[in-house]
C-alpha cells in the first residue's frame, strides 16, 4: 500500500503538470483533487492502525505474520452496500466525469 501511495501521487503530479501546460485548472478541481489525494493516504493511515504490530514487523519490530484469515463475523450487507455505494459516488464518478471532461476537452481542441 506503501508503494501505491507513493507511485498514486508521483500519478497525481505528472497528470496535474500535463494538464496545466494545456489548459487552466480551476480552484474547484484542485480541491477536488486535493481530497483524491488524501482517500489513499486515509485507507493506508487506516490500515496501519488497526495492524499494528504488521506494520511495525515492517521495520524490524517483532515478527511479520502476512497469513491469510477469515474474520470470525462476517461484515453486514448494510454495510457493504453502503461502502459500495460510497465507493461508487465519491472515487468512481468524480474520475468517470473528469475522464469525460478531458475527451471532450480532446475532440474540442483537435478540430481548431
Amino acid at each position: 500500500m506503501m508503494i501505491f501511495l507513493v507511485l498514486h501521487e508521483v500519478t497525481a503530479i505528472v497528470d496535474v503538470r500535463y494538464a496545466s501546460s494545456l489548459r487552466e485548472i480551476l480552484p474547484t478541481e484542485q480541491h477536488v483533487h486535493s481530497v483524491l489525494e488524501m482517500l489513499p493516504l486515509t485507507g493506508l493511515l487506516l490500515v496501519v492502525a488497526l495492524n499494528w504490530q504488521a506494520f511495525a514487523s515492517l521495520f524490524g519490530f517483532g515478527t511479520p505474520d502476512f497469513s491469510f484469515k477469515l474474520k470470525s463475523e462476517q461484515l453486514p450487507l448494510p454495510y457493504i452496500i453502503t461502502m459500495l455505494t460510497l465507493t461508487a459516488l465519491l472515487e468512481f464518478l468524480p474520475y468517470v466525469e473528469e475522464l469525460a471532461r478531458g475527451l471532450r476537452w480532446k475532440r474540442s481542441s483537435t478540430r481548431k
